[in-house]
């Protein structure tokens, strides 16, 4: 975790939807805990790793604060 500046990253799990593009078509397709989809444009089968996905905070950072974080 980085308390200088404004980010803060920590390791998240996934509980909504990741909306991403297809990497054959641009198109985008949305993944809700599922790990492989058909793209409804294309119809090429797309795979994700839910593990791999970044979620950042931009904020202030004060210390001692506790934060709330509802990703629903």
């Amino acid at each position: 975790m980085k308390k200088e500046g404004l980010t803060v990253k920590h390791k998240a799990r996934v509980i909504g939807i990741v909306i991403t593009s297809c990497p054959c078509c641009g198109n985008p397709i949305n993944f809700d805990r599922q790990v492989s989809k058909i793209c409804a444009y294309c119809e090429e089968l797309v795979h994700i790793d839910l593990d791999k996905v970044e979620v950042s905070l931009r904020g202030p950072v004060v210390e001692g604060r506790k934060m709330k974080i509802s990703m629903n």
